[in-house]
C-alpha cells in the first residue's frame, strides 16, 4: 500500500547569517533573499549535506547533473564554486564556509543548525510520554547522523525556533498632490526596507522586483505562492510643511486579510525614528523573535531638524544625476544639513559621496575634496558605526586613481555595506564597477542587475549592465540598454558610451556626429574620453597626424580624471589601428595600472587586431593574465 502520510517541508538549514530554505530553494542573508542559481545551489547544498566529509570534484558534478547531461565539467563546476563563494562571501585563501582541499576536492567547514519542522515541535509540547521523547530522540540521532556538521537544538516548544516570514514592501504612494515629492516617498520606502531587512527572520523583497500580487485573479492564496511571501507591506505618505503623514497596512498575502495599520502622523524631524518604528512594530505583529542587537537598533531614537532632513533628501535627489551642476548642488545641501544638524550621520556619509564624486569625476587635481571626503566618512562612522551607506563612501574614496585604485580594498568595504543593508543597491553597483573592470564580466552582471532590480531609478546600474555587455563586444544588447537610461543622467558618460558601441558596429560616422555634439554641449570633455575616441576615428580613417594631435591634448587635458582609464585604452587602440605596437603597448599598461587591469577585454576587442603577434604584447598579456587568475581570490 502507497505511503499516504503527509510530507513534511523539508527543514531549513543556516549557517552563519544564512539559511538555505530547502523548500522552496532559496538561500537568504540576514532575511534577504540572495540570487543563486540552481547547479551552484545544489552544489551547496550537497556539500552541507555531506559535511564535514570531503566530497570530490567527480561526486559534486555527478551530483548536480547526473550521468544524462552533457557538460564542460571543469569550468562548470569551477563557476558553481566560485558563483557560492561569492554569494557567501567567501575567500579560497581564507575560507569560512567552503575550503579546497588539491586534488581532493571540497569541504564545508561552517557549523551548520537545521530547524526542526514547526509541527514535530508542536507534538512534543503536547506530549510529554516517554514513547514520544524516545521517538524523538531516535528522529534527531537520524538527522545528525545524514548532516554530521549540524548542532541539533534542544528546544523547549515552539517558540523556540521561531519560522521566519517574508514580506513584500510595495513603493507607498506619495498623497501629497505634489508630484514633486515622489522622490521622497522612494526614499522613505528605501529606509522602511533597510530597517526590515535587519532583523534576521524576516526576508525582504522589494516592490520592485515583482508584480503588484493584488492584479492576479486567481484567489487569495495564489498570491502567496506566486512570491513565496507571506506578508504585503503597503502605504501612503505626504509631507505637510514641517509635519509627515505615513499610513501603513500589513497584509496576509494567503488570505488577503488585513493584519495591522497605523497612522504615524510626526514632526518631520522624527522621520527616521518613525521608520524604525514601523519595522519594530511590524516584527512585534508578526512574532518574530528580535536578538538583543536588532532590539537595540530598532529602539535607538534618531531624530534629525526637519530642515536638515529635507536638505539631505534635497542632496540626495541630485547626488544621483552626476553632471556636474547637479554635483555642486548635492554638495551644498548636503553641506547644509549637517551645518543645521551637525549630528546627522547620514548626511555626512551622503556628503563624503559626493565629494568623491567631485574628485573623481569633475575636479581631481583639487586634492582638497579627498581630505573633505576623508574626514566626512570618519565623522560619519563616530555618529553611527553600523551605518551601511559609511562603508559604501569609504570604498568609493579608497577606488581613485590618487590611491591608485585598490581593488580588494574596495570590494571589502563594499561587502561590509551589504552585510550591514542587503538592499543597499549602489553597493552592488559599485561593485560591478570594479568587477567589470577587473574583467570578470558575469559577477559584475549579476551584481548591477540585482541593483536594478533593488532600485529602478538606480540609472547608473542600468549603466554598469551596458557597459559590460560593452566589454564582452555584445554592442547591439548594449545600445538597447543604454537607449533606455534617461537623458539628463551623465549624459555626457552616456553619450560617450554610445558612441563608441556605434563605432564597434561600423557607424563610424555616426558616432563621429555624436562625440561632435558632445563636445559642443560639453567642451570641457572632463577626462578625455570624447577626444581619445576621436583619435580611434581618425586612425581608423588613416588620418594619422589629425589621430597624433588628438592623443597630445587627450593625455594633456585628461591625466588625473576617474575615467582616465578608458582614454588611455582607447589612446592604445589608436596606436594600435595606426600599426605603432610599442606605443599601444605602453598605453594598455598604462590602463591596466590605472584601474583597468581587464585581460578578457583586451584579449579579444578585434581593435586590438594588429598587436596579437608582438612580443612585447604577448609578455605584457601573460603577466595581465596572471592578474586577472589571481583577482578570483576577491571575488
Amino acid at each position: 500500500m502507497p505511503d499516504v502520510r503527509k510530507q513534511e517541508p523539508a527543514p531549513a538549514i543556516r549557517f552563519s547569517d544564512y539559511e538555505l530554505d530547502r523548500e522552496r530553494r532559496v538561500l537568504f542573508r540576514g532575511g534577504v533573499a540572495l540570487k543563486l542559481q540552481p547547479q551552484p545551489l545544489r552544489a551547496l547544498e550537497f556539500l552541507i549535506d555531506r559535511a564535514p566529509e570531503i566530497v570530490s570534484r567527480e561526486a559534486l558534478a555527478d551530483h548536480i547533473w547526473g550521468d544524462g547531461v552533457h557538460v564542460e565539467i571543469e569550468q562548470s563546476l569551477n563557476y558553481c564554486i566560485r558563483q557560492i563563494r561569492q554569494v557567501l562571501d567567501d575567500r579560497p585563501s581564507e575560507p569560512k564556509f567552503v575550503e579546497t582541499l588539491p586534488r581532493r576536492g571540497y569541504r564545508f567547514i561552517a557549523t551548520v543548525t537545521q530547524e526542526p519542522n514547526a509541527g514535530d515541535l508542536a507534538a512534543d509540547e503536547a506530549d510529554g510520554s516517554e514513547a514520544q521523547s524516545v521517538a524523538h530522540d531516535s528522529q534527531a540521532r537520524s538527522v545528525r547522523h545524514q548532516l554530521p556538521a549540524v548542532i541539533w537544538w534542544e528546544h523547549r516548544g515552539i517558540d523556540a525556533l521561531p519560522r521566519s516570514k517574508s514580506i513584500v514592501v510595495r513603493q507607498l504612494k506619495n498623497t501629497s498632490g505634489d508630484d514633486s515629492q515622489n522622490y521622497f516617498a522612494e526614499i522613505v520606502t528605501e529606509a522602511l526596507v533597510s530597517e526590515l531587512a535587519r532583523i534576521r527572520q524576516l526576508k525582504v523583497f522589494s516592490s520592485s522586483s515583482i508584480p503588484d500580487p493584488w492584479i492576479a485573479d486567481e484567489g487569495p492564496g495564489n498570491s502567496a505562492s506566486m512570491f513565496h511571501s507571506d506578508m504585503l507591506v503597503e502605504g501612503s505618505m505626504r509631507q505637510l510643511s514641517n509635519k509627515i503623514q505615513i499610513i501603513v497596512k500589513l497584509f496576509d498575502l494567503s488570505t488577503r486579510a488585513e493584519i495591522w495599520s497605523q497612522n504615524y502622523d510626526r514632526d518631520l524631524g522624527e522621520i527616521l525614528a518613525v521608520q524604525k518604528e514601523v519595522a519594530s512594530t511590524i516584527a512585534a505583529q508578526i512574532r518574530a523573535d528580535l536578538s538583543p542587537y536588532e532590539q537595540r537598533q530598532l529602539s535607538s531614537t534618531l531624530i534629525v531638524k526637519p530642515e536638515a532632513y529635507d536638505c539631505y533628501l534635497r542632496g540626495r535627489f541630485y547626488a544621483q544625476r552626476q553632471n556636474k551642476a547637479d554635483n555642486e548642488t548635492a554638495l551644498l545641501a548636503f553641506e547644509r544639513a549637517i551645518a543645521i544638524d551637525p549630528a546627522f550621520a547620514l548626511a555626512y556619509a551622503e556628503l563624503a559621496q559626493t565629494y568623491v564624486w567631485k574628485l573623481f569625476l569633475f575636479a581631481p587635481h583639487e586634492r582638497q575634496w579627498q581630505e573633505k571626503a576623508f574626514v566626512s566618512v570618519e565623522k560619519a562612522l563616530s555618529l553611527d558605526p553600523h551605518l551601511a551607506v559609511t562603508y559604501l563612501a569609504r570604498g568609493r574614496l579608497l577606488w581613485t586613481p590618487a590611491n591608485h585604485f585598490p581593488h580588494a580594498k574596495a570590494i571589502r568595504e563594499y561587502r561590509r555595506a551589504l552585510a550591514l543593508n542587503p538592499n543597499l543597491d549602489e553597493a552592488r553597483n559599485q561593485l560591478a564597477l570594479i568587477y567589470c573592470h577587473i574583467g570578470y564580466f558575469e559577477e559584475a552582471l549579476r551584481e548591477s542587475q540585482e541593483a536594478a532590480l533593488t532600485n529602478p531609478n538606480n540609472n547608473l546600474a542600468v549603466y554598469r549592465t551596458a557597459q559590460t555587455l560593452v566589454f564582452q563586444g555584445k554592442y547591439e544588447q548594449a545600445l538597447v540598454v543604454l537607449r533606455t537610461i534617461p537623458q539628463d543622467v551623465n549624459p555626457s558618460l552616456i553619450g560617450y558610451q554610445t558612441a563608441w558601441v556605434l563605432f564597434n558596429l561600423g557607424k563610424g560616422q555616426e558616432a563621429s556626429e555624436m562625440i561632435d555634439r558632445l563636445l559642443k554641449d560639453y567642451p570641457e570633455d572632463d577626462g578625455a574620453l570624447f577626444i581619445s575616441l576621436q583619435a580611434i576615428l581618425a586612425a581608423s580613417a588613416g588620418e594619422e597626424s589629425v589621430a597624433e594631435t588628438k592623443i597630445e591634448f587627450a593625455i594633456r587635458t585628461g591625466k588625473g580624471f576617474g575615467h582616465f582609464h578608458h582614454s588611455a585604452y582607447q589612446i592604445a587602440i589608436a596606436f594600435a589601428l595606426m600599426n605603432k605596437p610599442g606605443q599601444a603597448v605602453e598605453w594598455l599598461e598604462f590602463a591596466s595600472v590605472d584601474g583597468f587591469p581587464c585581460y578578457p577585454l583586451f584579449e579579444h576587442d578585434k581593435n586590438l587586431a594588429t598587436l596579437r603577434q608582438d612580443a612585447r604584447f604577448v609578455e605584457f598579456m601573460t603577466g595581465l593574465r596572471h592578474r586577472w587568475v589571481g583577482f578570483r581570490d576577491m571575488l
